[in-house]
């Protein structure tokens, strides 16, 4: 049983790495109206908020997990 469950938690772990790599880039907030970035520079949402996205979906699994036993 426990040879499943670290199994299981090394698929997830490297689904988790794979995606991470896969979909970081550097993404910016919308331009104001009119187009204008001469005076509002664009917001970076990269790593922090991917790294939060990974975080929700690990501990959603891990508690769907443990629900189940």
């Amino acid at each position: 049983m426990k040879n499943k469950r670290n199994t299981f938690f090394k698929t997830i772990f490297s689904m988790i790495v794979v995606f991470a790599i896969i979909c970081t880039t550097n993404l910016n907030a919308q331009t104001p109206p009119g187009g204008g970035t001469d005076t509002i520079d664009s917001l970076p949402l990269d790593g922090g908020l991917i790294a939060l996205l990974i975080g929700a979906v690990a501990f959603g699994v891990k508690k769907l997990y443990n629900n189940k036993q």
